[in-house]
């Protein structure tokens, strides 16, 4: 059987619901900004899942910014809107993730999350949904050089454990988190699709095994791995 050690989840979309609410806050960001597109469409094609240098270059295209303070100005919006739906909604919790923490915890297994999101989003919202407890170890996206693709985020976090890889299972639920994975060189890159689904020879390519929920993962590790 294989070793267990340290299982890293990545945060949206994955361990949070949050990909709703991002679609929401780019919606009142757009209409603050007088920006008349269908932004779902754009959501769908060309934000979610991309990383900042992408948004902006689609962004102040489509909709002729040509001035990146806008920009920024526009993002910094976008993440305030985005707060002001979680404070006064909440957010759903993806299905099965409590039932894998516990199962983790009771298990002595570390867990940790590694997020391109910036830290302030990260902790708000893991405080929001009384998780951030149960985490050994967190990094989000400002606290290291470069955010998923790149490796940055996986190797901080497997440094912080002085982790064997080899003993190390990711959760991810996109393109460029699995390929920060992979670039990683983390072989156990577990794929729990969410709103953007990857093509076949995408999810060949750059998973090790897909699942449907954590629910799903649970019992796999259960079956499979020593801890």
């Amino acid at each position: 059987m294989n070793k267990l050690d340290l299982v890293i989840f990545d945060m949206d979309g994955l361990l949070l619901d949050t990909e709703t609410i991002s679609l929401a806050a780019w919606k009142k960001s757009f209409k603050n900004y007088n920006i008349d597109i269908d932004v779902e469409k754009l959501f769908f094609s060309k934000i979610l899942g991309s990383n900042e240098s992408s948004i902006k270059s689609t962004i102040m295209e489509i909709s002729n910014i040509d001035n990146e303070k806008i920009f920024y100005d526009m993002i910094n919006n976008q993440i305030e809107e985005a707060f002001n739906i979680v404070n006064e909604d909440g957010i759903n919790i993806k299905k099965g993730a409590l039932e894998l923490l516990d199962f983790l915890n009771e298990n002595g297994i570390k867990k940790a999350i590694a997020s391109s999101s910036i830290k302030r989003k990260v902790d708000l919202y893991l405080e929001r949904t009384n998780l951030k407890e149960k985490f050994d170890y967190i990094v989000s996206g400002n606290e290291v050089e470069k955010p998923k693709p790149y490796p940055d985020l996986y190797n901080n976090a497997c440094n912080h454990f002085q982790a064997d890889k080899n003993n190390v299972i990711i959760l991810e639920d996109s393109k460029n988190g699995l390929l920060s994975a992979k670039n990683a060189d983390i072989e156990k890159r577990f794929y729990i699709p969410d709103l953007l689904l990857l093509s076949m020879e995408e999810e060949k390519e750059l998973s090790y095994k897909k699942f449907n929920d954590l629910i799903e993962v649970k019992e796999y590790i259960k079956n499979n791995f020593e801890y």
